[in-house]
């Protein structure tokens, strides 16, 4: 099977950058808000609109898809590929929510922040694997080694994670505060659950382009 070097219909790139984009700038807003405990409320907002922007990328990749004759890649795996990019943004969107509507404040641990540091090393490797992917011909390398990476910090959250939870049950005393946090955690756990499936799907797409 013959590929082309250089696809017909390059939008359905910009689409997975614009994507890519807004799960870092969905990071960093929560990330800003744990460091500084500014208003709730209105950092949710901020993720709102992030989380609309995702959504309005991937009705567009629904409606172009079922327009081009020729696409970069399978489409079912841009298809895969922008659902899993939007379903990063979503879930810190609901970490947010959560976080808003629990009314839990400033995080007693700093597992929580360490979580969110980690969350946002995994979106930079992401943005960075998305940018390659026009040119995944010659730089298949270079995705591949941002995947490995992704598939490491998603490691290094789930440590995160047990130890959070672990010093969450041992220095929490009122039992709803361990429930409210626990969910937290969870969420968060999650969302890098998340950045790795993005990362099987880049890999993927590395290694039969390549």
């Amino acid at each position: 099977m013959v590929f082309r070097l250089k696809p017909r219909d390059e939008r359905f790139f910009v689409y997975f950058e614009q994507l890519a984009e807004a799960i870092y700038e969905a990071s960093m807003i929560l990330k800003g808000f744990l460091e500084n405990q500014s208003d709730a409320a209105s950092n949710l907002e901020k993720i709102n609109k992030v989380e609309d922007r995702g959504d309005e990328v991937v009705a567009h990749v629904m409606e172009r898809i079922n327009a081009s004759l020729i696409t970069p890649f399978d489409r079912e795996d841009i298809l895969l590929l922008s659902r899993e990019l939007n379903n990063v943004v979503d879930h810190i969107q609901g970490t947010m929510e959560k976080i808003v509507i629990f009314k839990v404040g400033q995080p007693k641990d700093m597992y929580v922040l360490k979580l969110v540091n980690v969350l946002e090393k995994a979106a930079l490797e992401i943005k960075s694997a998305v940018k390659s992917l026009p040119h995944v011909r010659v730089k298949s390398s270079e995705i591949i080694e941002s995947c490995e990476k992704i598939r490491s910090y998603e490691q290094e959250g789930d440590y995160l994670y047990r130890a959070g939870i672990a010093l969450l049950f041992e220095k929490t005393e009122n039992v709803i505060d361990i429930i409210k946090w626990k969910e937290i955690y969870e969420h968060l756990e999650t969302t890098l659950d998340y950045c790795e499936n993005v990362s099987n799907i880049l890999k993927g797409v590395a290694v039969k382009y390549v």
